[in-house]
């Protein structure tokens, strides 16, 4: 008996000490979630016009912490002021001229209009050339990435947010093309519309009256849109915790969409205003503020909500990543509403970095569009390419680093020609077609 009492403890003592031991064993770091070294946040239509009455307010916490604690400033873009075209400049690091995105559609070899693909894009873009010299690269919903092309690592396309409309399974809207069936949790339609805006405080705009301009046909569309951003999100959320990279790069595109029809709900006598400056020659510094400032109000939930998002990516990484975030383009008054074509001044964007190899409240006073791969590039150790447009955003980094480490030059990264299969769906193109004449991209 004595003998049985003996043994059970013995067992009872080894199990405790292997608890504890396996509770405080460190863990390898192969275990561990791996931060991307950079990673890349795109808010489309994002402008300090709008941003900056809303941190006077002490709202856009984490924005506010990343402007503090890293680098900031405006992101010079160029015309035509396009999202496909812009972004794809963003992307590459090189003009439209360059890199073939001229507009938002082309007219094809059968005399149809059809929107620009991937396979139109003529040069590589960060996740090629990274991808090719062994770095694992994840994109989502980055604009004119479809059909997603094959990676080293993964590809979702801007057309997999359109789970919310449509079936998709007889198109590959990711690369590898498993993770789309992988991803189907994401999916949302315009019914979970109400608990998504009551989850994220968003205005229900259609239940509100326009009082001023703006693109009111747009405002059908905007359940939609919302839906579609919460997919992209959730898809990028998930993607970045469960398939770690060397860097990521996700687009977020609510804040452009509702810019482009917010106008229509503030007081059409503020707006009335400015078109009456307008008519006399231009608009008072005075004047703009004040409209400005009402305009950022009714845009504030927008922003809050991209706020949160970043927020969610900050709990992620670690004080190794290097983070950017960056629009195309901002939004301006002009005649009445806001806009980003046709103004007589650009509405320039928005650029924040944040990471062991930028300064610290440091403002950004020469960053370009053309700029952001080659600082992506020296920030992994790679040189920059000569037939770049831009050049490394080095006032914003770190001086001992560039002591150590001077940026080093290659001819080009094009030593091969740039071409991707070109695989069109003729009703996604129409889809895409209808919702850029809803946006008032182009005509019937």
């Amino acid at each position: 008996m004595v003998r049985r009492v003996f043994i059970s403890l013995i067992i009872a003592a080894f199990i405790t000490f292997c608890v504890i031991f396996f509770l405080v064993l460190p863990k390898s770091e192969d275990s561990k979630f791996k931060s991307p070294h950079v990673v890349i946040i795109g808010l489309d239509g994002a402008g300090w016009n709008l941003i900056q009455p809303l941190l006077d307010k002490g709202e856009l916490p984490n924005l506010n912490t990343l402007m503090k604690k890293g680098s900031h400033g405006l992101l010079r873009t160029e015309r035509p002021v396009m999202s496909s075209v812009i972004w794809t400049s963003i992307a590459t690091g090189k003009s439209m001229a360059k890199h073939g995105i001229a507009d938002w559609t082309f007219i094809d070899k059968n005399n149809v209009r059809v929107p620009y693909r991937q396979s139109e894009r003529r040069v590589k873009a960060f996740w090629n050339i990274l991808g090719n010299s062994g770095w694992k690269v994840g994109i989502v919903n980055w604009f004119v990435t479809h059909p997603p092309e094959e990676v080293n690592g993964y590809m979702i396309s801007e057309e997999f947010r359109h789970l919310a409309r449509r079936d998709t399974s007889q198109t590959a809207t990711t690369c590898p093309q498993l993770l789309q069936k992988k991803l189907q949790f994401t999916r949302r339609t315009r019914n979970d519309f109400p608990n998504i805006r009551e989850e994220e405080h968003l205005p229900d705009f259609s239940n509100k009256k326009a009082l001023g301009g703006g693109n009111s046909k747009l405002v059908s569309h905007y359940a939609n849109f919302v839906v579609q951003e919460k997919i992209v999100e959730l898809a990028s959320l998930y993607m970045f915790q469960r398939d770690p990279v060397d860097i990521f790069a996700a687009y977020f595109r609510l804040i452009d969409v509702v810019s482009h029809f917010a106008c229509g709900y503030m007081d059409a006598s503020l707006l009335q205003m400015g078109m009456d400056e307008e008519k006399r020659g231009a608009v008072s510094p005075e004047t703009l503020d004040r409209i400005d400032r009402a305009y950022s109000e009714i845009m504030k939930p927008i922003y809050a909500y991209s706020d949160r998002i970043l927020g969610r990516f900050l709990e992620m990484i670690d004080s190794k990543t290097n983070l950017i975030v960056v629009s195309d383009h901002g939004f301006g008054f002009n005649k009445g509403g806001y806009g980003h074509t046709n103004l007589p001044e650009i509405p320039h964007g928005i650029i924040v970095m944040k990471g062991p190899n930028i300064k610290s409240g440091y403002s950004i006073q020469d960053a370009h569009i053309y700029d952001i791969v080659p600082t992506v590039l020296y920030l992994f150790g790679m040189p920059v390419a000569k037939d770049m447009d831009g050049k490394v955003i080095t006032e914003a980094l770190d001086e001992k680093l560039l002591q150590k480490r001077p940026v080093r030059y290659i001819e080009s990264y094009e030593n091969e020609s740039h071409e991707t299969k070109v695989i069109r769906n003729k009703k996604i193109d129409e889809k895409v077609l209808e919702k850029f004449r809803a946006l008032g991209y182009i005509e019937k």
